[in-house]
């Protein structure tokens, strides 16, 4: 019987990681960011200035896009703004996503310069 419930134990699954809460939630017919603080205002943001986030520099690629409530997930924040990796990239962090919005879930594709 203690075997079974050693290998049970080994079976489990691991508590989940802590969890941010959902950047962007369905109001109606509409998908409305969380967070009420965005880039859309802030210097670097309006002046397409290079921004450092983490230890690297990136630069606007593109143009912003509406993003659905499980595309991304959260990595860091740059000046309280949320910023953002695909939800399905792993470690990657040569594209990230900072939130260019407060009235819809719209973010803003930054590349890495240089290499990841």
């Amino acid at each position: 019987m203690s075997m079974i419930l050693l290998a049970l134990a080994f079976a489990a699954p691991a508590a989940p990681a802590a969890q941010h809460p959902a950047y962007c939630v369905v109001q109606g017919e509409k998908l409305v960011p969380t967070s009420q603080v965005s880039a859309e205002k802030l210097d670097w943001f309006l002046k397409d200035d290079p921004v450092s986030i983490g230890k690297k520099k990136y630069v606007k690629y593109g143009f912003p896009q509406i993003m659905g409530v499980d595309d991304l997930a959260f990595w860091t924040t740059k000046d309280s703004v949320p910023v953002m990796v695909k939800a399905d990239a792993g470690d990657y962090r040569g594209v990230v996503y900072v939130q260019s919005s407060t009235s819809v879930c719209e973010f803003q594709p930054y590349r890495m310069v240089g290499k990841p």
